[in-house]
């Protein structure tokens, strides 16, 4: 994204550049090398940006440690929504001209999940690729809370996640999927021939479940915890791959995400409804003030209609 505009407005002069340095810097983490490498620039020049849009603005932009970028000042605070704004206006911009110019071939960036990504995604890709084989698909596994920055920050077209994305005012979601909890336990644990199980009875066992902020959890522990329970969580992971092999293993009864449990894969485990947790929606988001090129919009009408 080559930019080289001025803008005049008064006492002020910025470059977009300035604008870029400022936008990369942040999403950065506040490493000037590496957003240099990301722009394939210096990271003299990038402190030279930084140095001149401070000067037009006639105050600090960035939190200094020494010669080390920390944060943001309140100015810089101010300031990052409406850097993200505009560039937000520019990459539609160079989506529409790309879909005018080369509507079949581009590069697609899917934010979401490890659950998203095992066990719901495979055969949506599959249809994708066969309809757009030209373009490059690239799925970029995160937390709930990262993935919604990516698609606000522009590192990723479409995020894909249950939590975290729906109550965010920078984001248009999209209802992808309903779904709930399942417990897993080995075929010959005493639990396994029950239809309903009470959550005092599962609170009575080791629990192996996924880590904070994903799948769920959250509501798990609140389930829980309004129950008067605490129940043993000895493993959590971010995988439900790994919550059934340590089940299998005896570790304990798992909670997994409905669509997590392949019945083929795991055949030593039984697999137990459960409404205890109540019901969940999948979600997909673009950011709200841009437009994802028209290959990502068929990438979600997909996803529409896999469950319709």
């Amino acid at each position: 994204m080559a930019i080289n505009v001025v803008v005049n407005q008064r006492h002020l002069q910025i470059q977009l550049k300035q604008l870029e340095t400022v936008w990369h810097t942040v999403i950065n983490g506040y490493n000037l090398s590496q957003a240099a490498t990301v722009l394939h620039t210096s990271q003299s020049s990038l402190s030279k940006h930084i140095a001149a849009l401070e000067n037009q603005l006639k105050t600090e932009v960035f939190i200094r440690q020494g010669k080390r970028l920390t944060g943001l000042t309140p100015m810089g605070e101010a300031l990052l929504p409406h850097i993200e704004s505009i560039f937000a206006e520019i990459r539609t911009i160079e989506n529409l001209s790309l879909d005018y110019n080369n509507p079949q071939s581009g590069t697609l960036t899917i934010a979401t999940t490890h659950t998203q990504a095992r066990y719901v995604l495979p055969e949506i890709v599959k249809q994708f690729k066969e309809k757009f084989p030209k373009v490059q698909l690239v799925l970029q596994q995160a937390d709930p809370e990262t993935i919604a920055n990516m698609v606000i920050r522009g590192q990723a077209d479409i995020g894909i996640a249950t939590e975290s994305l729906l109550h965010n005012a920078y984001l248009r979601c999209y209802r992808y999927y309903d779904w709930s909890h399942r417990i897993i336990v080995p075929n010959d644990h005493e639990l396994a021939g029950q239809e309903n199980i009470d959550l005092p009875t599962l609170a009575s066992y080791p629990i192996v479940t996924y880590h904070g902020g994903f799948t769920g959890r959250s509501t798990i522990d609140k389930t829980f915890h309004d129950a008067g329970l605490e129940p043993d969580v000895v493993l959590a992971a971010l995988d439900a791959d790994v919550i059934s092999t340590y089940v299998s293993a005896g570790l304990g009864v798992g909670i997994i995400a409905e669509m997590a449990f392949e019945a083929s894969h795991y055949q030593s485990l039984t697999a137990i409804p459960v409404d205890h947790f109540g019901r969940f929606t999948s979600w997909i988001a673009v950011r709200d003030d841009a437009e994802v090129r028209q290959f990502g919009k068929a990438f979600i009408k997909l996803c529409q209609e896999q469950f319709s």
